[in-house]
């Protein structure tokens, strides 16, 4: 009797079985026919996309070069049936339109021309690209302005980028110095006008113990160029140490300067001082002064100014910063 029922069992789940994958299958035929149907209706319908085309500018006179920010792309919307778009995407291209310099309507401005391209021109250019079935309904530019500047040569200064750090008592005891100094820049004429320098790419060094030299790359804006591709830095370290002296106050006056006497007449300065300098330096290299130009006796001080100190001399402080003063007879 369990042996007829196991049979039994067996032959109910094997006819499940069977019917469950039936009806699987008639879903699936049916799932496929409803997309196809449902795609077929779906790409039969008009359809409004976008694409964007890459620009090339060409015929840029040799002598002139573009000065303003130009697209890069060019979007145009387009209108056409589901399955015209879906076969330009899947088998078309996007190939990079040539919009021509010399094809635009030319305009004298200050330094150079103005070529501009109209909205019709750039539609032509687009309509070249894609299916007549396919039909342009806008663009995303109402016209396309060049700017040219022709180009010019002018000498510049060259301008030191340099973020140092130095070790220990260290010293930068000199301004960094360029070699050369000056560079022939050629660029557009109303840019090169405004510029009188060019600076160099960005050094960074840290913890400088000694003199370094380094050729470090031009930083060229765009559209402008040298034949001097890079500059050496000369970078002047030395050892720190301080040194104290005595430096005259020096009197700066109208016909008052013989009537008035310091006290005191002379400050004690404290100055750092590349190690290799510390012998070389003297008070006489400094200035220290008064002004007297707008006296007023009411005043009991009189302020005292740096008013020139030696290359490589850092004053760190001096004493006083002021003086009394009385007049004589």
């Amino acid at each position: 009797m369990d042996e007829v029922d196991l049979h039994s069992d067996e032959k109910s789940q094997m006819v499940f079985g069977i019917r469950l994958g039936k009806n699987l299958s008639v879903f699936l035929i049916c799932l496929c026919l409803t997309t196809v149907f449902w795609l077929l209706n779906a790409f039969t319908k008009d359809y409004s996309t976008e694409l964007n085309f890459p620009l090339r500018y060409e015929n840029v006179p040799a002598e002139q070069v573009v000065v303003n920010e130009l697209p890069r792309f060019l979007t145009v919307k387009v209108n056409g049936f589901g399955f015209k778009l879906l076969s330009f995407y899947l088998f078309g291209s996007l190939d990079s339109l040539s919009v021509d310099y010399s094809s635009g309507i030319k305009k004298f401005r200050q330094g150079g021309d103005l070529s501009i391209i109209p909205k019709l021109r750039l539609e032509k250019l687009a309509n070249t690209e894609i299916p007549s079935d396919i039909k342009i309904e806008n663009i995303n530019i109402d016209s396309l302005r060049i700017c040219t500047d022709y180009i010019t040569e002018k000498i510049v200064n060259v301008r030191p980028n340099v973020n140092y750090t130095t070790s220990g008592q260290s010293y930068l005891k000199d301004s960094i110095t360029v070699s050369p100094k000056q560079i022939l820049l050629s660029g557009p004429t109303s840019l090169l006008n405004k510029l009188d320098f060019i600076s160099t790419q960005l050094l960074t060094l840290e913890d400088l113990d000694k003199s370094v030299s380094k050729d470090v790359d031009l930083d060229f804006a765009m559209n402008f160029s040298s034949d001097t591709k890079h500059v050496r830095l000369m970078i002047h370290v030395d050892k720190a140490t301080e040194k104290e002296l005595v430096v005259p106050i020096d009197i700066i006056s109208d016909s008052t300067e013989n009537n008035i006497k310091l006290f005191p007449n002379a400050v004690k300065v404290g100055v750092k001082i590349g190690l290799s300098d510390f012998d070389k330096l003297e008070a006489s290299q400094f200035s220290f002064v008064v002004e007297t130009t707008d006296f007023d006796q009411s005043k009991k001080y009189l302020t005292v100014k740096n008013v020139k100190s030696p290359k490589g001399a850092e004053v760190l402080d001096y004493s006083p910063h002021r003086v009394e003063y009385i007049l004589k007879n």
